[in-house]
C-alpha cells in the first residue's frame, strides 16, 4: 500500500509538470492553429534561470521560481516576435511554423551546451529535497510544491481566460483571428499574452522537473510529453490538456513502479497513436471551432 501511495504522489507531481506543458501547447494551438515545437528550450532556459539565480543572486527558492517564469515568458515572447510573427504576417503555412519550431528546438539546446556546458546539474536548493512523512510515505517537498503551484497557476489562468476582457479577446481569437482583428482585437497583443503565459507555464514546469531530477541543456526534451498530453486531451482544449497531463504522469509512474521504467515512453506514445486512430480530435476535443 505504501508503494502505491508513493507512486501516486510521484505520478501527481510528474503529471502536474505534463499538465503545465500541455496547457502551454494547447493555449498556442487554440489561437494560432499550430504546435509550438520550440517549447522545450523555453522550459530548459527557465530551469537554468532558477538554477543560477539561487547561488549567483542569493535568491530563495520561491523568488527564483518566479524569476524562471518571467525569463521563460520573455524568451517565449521573443520567439514569437522574431520567428513566428514575421512568418504569420507573410501568411506562411502552419506546417512551416512548426518546422521553424523544430529548428529552434535543435538550435537552442546546442547553443546552451556551448554556454552552460553539457553536464548534468543538481538543483541548488536543499529545501526541495527535504521529505515530509504523510501516511507512512516520505513525500519530497518538491512534489508537494509542484502539485500546489501547478493547481494555483492553472486556476489563475482559467480565471484570467474566463473573467477578464483580455481573456475574452483570446477566446474570440481562438475562433478566427481575422474576424477578431476586424472586431478591433489586436491579434499581435493577443499573441504576446498567449506566448508570455505559455512560456511562464513552461518555466514553472522546468523548475519542478529540475528540482525533482536535474538541470541540463537537453532537459527541454521532456516537453514532448506535454505535446503528447495536449494531443491526447484534444489540441486547443485546456481542460483536456490538464486531465491528460495528470493521467499520463500517473500511468507512466505506475508502469515504471510495477512493471519497468523502460516502458514509460512506450505507454505514452502508444496512448497517443491509439487516441489519434479512434479519436482524431483527442478525448475532449470536438473540432477546430471548439477550443479553449
Amino acid at each position: 500500500m505504501n508503494m502505491f501511495l508513493q507512486q501516486l504522489v510521484t505520478g501527481i507531481s510528474i503529471g502536474s509538470v505534463y499538465a503545465l506543458l500541455a496547457v502551454g501547447y494547447a493555449l498556442v494551438f487554440s489561437v494560432f492553429n499550430f504546435s509550438n515545437f520550440g517549447f522545450g528550450p523555453v522550459m530548459m532556459l527557465g530551469a537554468f534561470a532558477a538554477f543560477y539565480a539561487i547561488p549567483a543572486l542569493n535568491l530563495p527558492l520561491f523568488p527564483s521560481i518566479l524569476l524562471a517564469m518571467v525569463v521563460a515568458g520573455i524568451v517565449s515572447f521573443i520567439m514569437e516576435l522574431t520567428v513566428y510573427r514575421p512568418m504569420r504576417q507573410k501568411k506562411t503555412l502552419k506546417l512551416y511554423l512548426m518546422i521553424a519550431g523544430l529548428g529552434i528546438n535543435t538550435f537552442v539546446p546546442n547553443a546552451a551546451i556551448q554556454i552552460f556546458g553539457g553536464g548534468v546539474h543538481a538543483f541548488p536548493s536543499d529545501w526541495a529535497r527535504v521529505t515530509i512523512q504523510m501516511g507512512g510515505v516520505a513525500v519530497p517537498r518538491s512534489d508537494i510544491l509542484a502539485a500546489v503551484l501547478s493547481i494555483l497557476m492553472l486556476a489563475g489562468l482559467w480565471m484570467f481566460l474566463y473573467n477578464t476582457r483580455m481573456g475574452l479577446g483570446i477566446r474570440a481569437s481562438s475562433f478566427d483571428t481575422n474576424t477578431a482583428s476586424l472586431m478591433g482585437i489586436n491579434v499581435n497583443f493577443v499573441a504576446m499574452i498567449v506566448f508570455l503565459l505559455s512560456g511562464a507555464a513552461a518555466g514553472l514546469a522546468g523548475c519542478f522537473y529540475g528540482m525533482k531530477y536535474s538541470v541540463f541543456p537537453s532537459r527541454g526534451a521532456i516537453a514532448n510529453k506535454g505535446f503528447v498530453a495536449a494531443t491526447i486531451g484534444g489540441l486547443g482544449s485546456l481542460t483536456g490538456a490538464v486531465i491528460s497531463g495528470l493521467l499520463l504522469g500517473f500511468l507512466e509512474t505506475m508502469i515504471a513502479g510495477y512493471v519497468s521504467s523502460t516502458y514509460r515512453d512506450l505507454i505514452a506514445y502508444a496512448m497517443l497513436v491509439i487516441v489519434l486512430i479512434f479519436m482524431p480530435n483527442g478525448i475532449l476535443g470536438k473540432g477546430m471551432h471548439d477550443k479553449i
